[in-house]
């Protein structure tokens, strides 16, 4: 991977919608370029999809919370649920948008989700308890979300 290619990775990282020409312009390079080096990212699995950004407060789930997941490390009478278990029983959870594995004290897992309410989010929680293998869930909510512009590339 070279500079174009980090370049390129950075913008769309923020700004996935953007088409190929306005990318051109903003990096100064040539649109078939960032084309063909897109399509290459694509292809190397580098690139693995596009979001768009949605303001939730216009959608019927404006809650947005940040769960901290502490993953047992035994279960009595079942022993050690591995963790890729847990992560196959929250992947069905429609409400969770993503998880993130951390290494951290007193957590081993980030979940970002949405709600359409707080007592929604409560409810869940009180739910995820339930899961075999998390030992303990606790939340944070989402007060504000902003999306920061593409750096600025030299």
């Amino acid at each position: 991977m070279n500079e174009k290619d980090e370049a390129i990775i950075r913008v769309l990282g923020r700004r996935s919608g953007l088409s190929s020409r306005a990318l051109s312009k903003m990096l100064n390079i040539p649109i078939s370029t960032v084309h063909r080096r897109i399509k290459k990212l694509e292809q190397e699995g580098t690139i693995l999809g596009y979001k768009a950004l949605i303001n939730f407060e216009k959608t019927t789930w404006p809650i947005g919370a940040l769960l901290l997941i502490n993953l047992a490390e035994t279960i009595l009478g079942k022993g050690h649920i591995p963790k890729k278990d847990v992560l196959r029983s929250l992947r069905n959870f429609r409400e969770i948008e993503e998880i993130i594995e951390v290494q951290a004290v007193d957590f081993d897992l980030v979940i970002r989700a949405r709600f359409q309410s707080l007592r929604k989010l409560s409810d869940f929680i009180e739910e995820l308890r339930y899961v075999e293998g998390i030992e303990e869930a606790s939340s944070a909510i989402i007060t504000e979300e902003a999306v920061l512009p593409p750096p600025f590339i030299n």
